[in-house]
């Protein structure tokens, strides 16, 4: 059982989120120690390490639901590119936040815990711990022409699709798309401003 448990766990969707996952890792450490200019050429790395394994246009779309093909196709496009920076902005910030602890995101673990068929998907399931605490991360992968990618990621259960899909659904009826497009900005600037703090001081011995 054991033997076949480490089968499962090579496979090829969990092979792509594992080397995606050290890629981030490596881009996120030198994120962690970068200062100055070299910060921001660190952060562009470590958004391309996460484009790499996310599908953000996929993931646009299904956040969009029923409400995609009402969109012009600059719309598409512009909606898409938002989402997107919201959602590497709130990745990076909270990877960030350990700057203040003192945890370097190369002492981060990725331990890929086995494959589930979905259909013409696998979700890949993965724990993720940094210390004491371990979080549950599963990603629903899709085999496309570059390879494996995620099309949506479980946080403890938590569908990232799912959570910005109730955005769309609450935002859209009173703010349209550019209001809706305004808002992920604003969130993709509160995010960025948040990974850039200092950190704390530590307190006085």
């Amino acid at each position: 059982m054991f033997l076949l448990a480490l089968l499962i766990a090579v496979g090829p969707a969990s092979t792509a989120v594992q080397k995606s996952n050290d890629k981030v890792r490596t881009a996120l450490t030198a994120l962690f120690k970068a200062e100055g200019p070299a910060k921001a050429k660190a952060r562009t790395q470590a958004r391309a390490a996460v484009a790499a394994l996310i599908d953000f246009e996929a993931l646009a779309k299904a956040t969009m639901g029923k409400h995609w093909e009402e969109l012009k196709p600059a719309e598409r496009t512009h909606y898409a590119e938002a989402l997107k920076g919201a959602m590497e902005a709130s990745y990076l910030a909270k990877m960030q936040e350990n700057k203040g602890s003192g945890v370097d995101p190369k002492s981060v673990r990725n331990e890929i815990l086995g494959e589930e068929p979905q259909e013409s998907r696998v979700l890949v399931k993965s724990r993720v711990t940094s210390g004491t605490d371990s979080v549950k991360v599963d990603y629903l992968m899709e085999k496309e022409p570059r390879g494996w990618r995620a099309v949506d990621v479980l946080t403890e259960d938590v569908s990232l699709v799912e959570t910005y899909r109730d955005q769309v659904t609450r935002l859209l009826p009173k703010k349209g798309v550019a209001g809706l497009i305004a808002a992920l900005e604003k969130k993709r600037k509160a995010f960025e401003a948040q990974a850039d703090a200092p950190a704390p001081a530590a307190p006085a011995k």
